[in-house]
């Protein structure tokens, strides 16, 4: 463990490391793992995996067969994957440290998972952290990217599972309808002191309409 990073207990006595001041996972990404909800055995794809939360938190899962965590930043990649070490899931995570559109495995997972940048790069201040500015804007991995490669990337008939921005709901269903994907479930969250929902989860097929859900909403602090 580096100077600057602590290991942090999660769940049924896994841990995660993490930087001391520096980007660290945030509620979003264990929300998005714990709306994931497979109807069969599969692979996943974690795109964007950041330090491996959402990995970690899936790993438990026994759907789940095997979980390929990519994320593009060496500094991110490289403590994911000694928190997967230190957790003993070598066997069943995989971190690639990759750009995700070159990632030459189509049709290959049943599911994908993704906590993406939201921002586009014209809203809003971007971190002087290149850490930060990366996972939260849209510099390395535009919406349209992420569709057209979960696209690539899944079996037909697979599901793809977001968290995203609410303002940008309808470019998202658009985007996914352009790409022949179909809205299953969807679960806008609340915080308890607002009336309006910043964020959703989505999940939705590719190639199949399996009919649509539009859940209860989620209610946080």
């Amino acid at each position: 463990m580096k100077i600057d990073e602590n290991l942090e207990p999660l769940d049924h006595g896994m841990v995660i490391l993490q930087k001391k001041n520096g980007f660290r996972f945030g509620e979003d990404a264990v929300m998005v793992a714990e709306f994931f909800s497979p109807d069969k055995s599969g692979n996943i794809l974690d795109i964007g995996t950041g330090t491996g939360i959402i990995s970690l938190i899936l790993s438990r899962n026994p759907k789940i067969n095997k979980i390929t965590s990519v994320e593009i930043q060496e500094e991110m990649a490289e403590m994911a994957k000694r928190s997967i070490e230190k957790n003993n899931l070598t066997g069943k995570i995989e971190v690639i440290n990759i750009d995700i559109k070159k990632l030459n495995r189509g049709n290959t997972y049943d599911y994908i998972i993704s906590n993406p940048p939201y921002m586009k790069n014209s809203n809003g201040k971007i971190n002087n952290n290149s850490i930060k500015a990366i996972s939260r804007h849209e510099i390395t991995l535009k919406l349209e990217e992420l569709i057209a490669q979960s696209k690539r990337l899944l079996k037909p008939g697979g599901s793809i599972t977001l968290i995203y921005r609410s303002e940008r709901m309808i470019e998202l269903l658009n985007k996914l309808s352009e790409f022949g994907f179909y809205p299953k479930r969807i679960q806008n969250i609340f915080s308890k002191n607002t009336k309006i929902s910043k964020i959703f989860m989505i999940e939705a097929i590719k190639g199949k309409n399996k009919g649509f859900e539009f859940l209860e909403p989620l209610y946080i602090k």
